[in-house]
């Protein structure tokens, strides 16, 4: 009898989450229909992404300069860059910075060629966290840089995880970052250990990122520790990642 109602409980799992309540626009619309608006959410705040802020007042009640008058904040935007409806979104917003109702058919078809190889690479073995940072104060700016540009994957292989909420800590598998003038890094991890998915959505409530970042001006503690709810992260009928 407890195994019957064991395997009933878990078929209606798997049922909410293929049918999934269509309410949010990611599920009502194409892609190539976002307005700006939902793009920004996409990318910044939805299932796939959430930043975090420390603030404070300065170090040790510095007078900052006049470029840096504001309360001092750094900012970390994270996304899951491997999970489909992040890149799609990523395509709608170059294709709206580009007007693309207004190019060439010339045009539209490189931009169409460029997006179709974007949003169908190969990303079945790996899990793709791209981060951003920024700052109001042009030395905590100048710091951050400095630290992230001079980090390496054996620097940073013990302190960064991935983790569903009932498994193992999933390892670093490689890290990249921007020599430029930007200010992103990505994580990379591999989608399964041992043969087995980091995360199993029949059991798992959530997927959890964990990393160390820099203490600047005394902004935060060092410690990011981020929770994605599984049963939210669903696309297209699965859960994605």
């Amino acid at each position: 009898m407890k195994k019957m109602q064991s395997l009933s409980i878990s078929f209606l799992f798997l049922a909410a989450v293929v049918a999934a309540p269509k309410g949010e626009f990611w599920e009502k619309k194409d892609y190539k229909q976002w307005s700006q608006k939902e793009v920004t959410q996409m990318l910044e705040k939805s299932p796939w992404a959430q930043q975090f802020t420390n603030q404070g007042v300065g170090i040790g009640g510095m007078d900052l300069d006049a470029m840096d008058a504001a309360q001092p904040y750094i900012k970390y935007q994270v996304q899951f860059r491997s999970a489909q409806p992040i890149r799609q979104a990523i395509v709608r917003q170059m294709a709206l910075n580009q007007k693309y109702d207004s190019l060439s058919s010339e045009q539209k078809q490189q931009f169409d060629t460029s997006a179709e190889a974007f949003l169908s690479a190969d990303v079945s073995n790996l899990v793709v966290v791209y981060i951003t940072y920024e700052t109001n104060h042009s030395e905590y700016d100048r710091q951050l840089a400095r630290h992230w540009q001079s980090q390496t994957f054996d620097l940073l292989k013990h302190y960064v995880y991935l983790s569903s909420n009932k498994g193992d800590k999933v390892q670093l598998a490689n890290y990249s970052v921007d020599q430029g003038g930007g200010r992103s890094f990505q994580f990379i991890f591999p989608r399964e250990v041992n043969g087995n998915p980091i995360v199993d959505p029949m059991k798992d409530k959530s997927l959890r990122l964990e990393f160390n970042y820099p203490v600047i001006g005394n902004l935060g503690n060092g410690n990011a520790f981020m929770e994605f709810k599984l049963e939210k992260m669903i696309f297209a009928g699965n859960v994605a990642y």
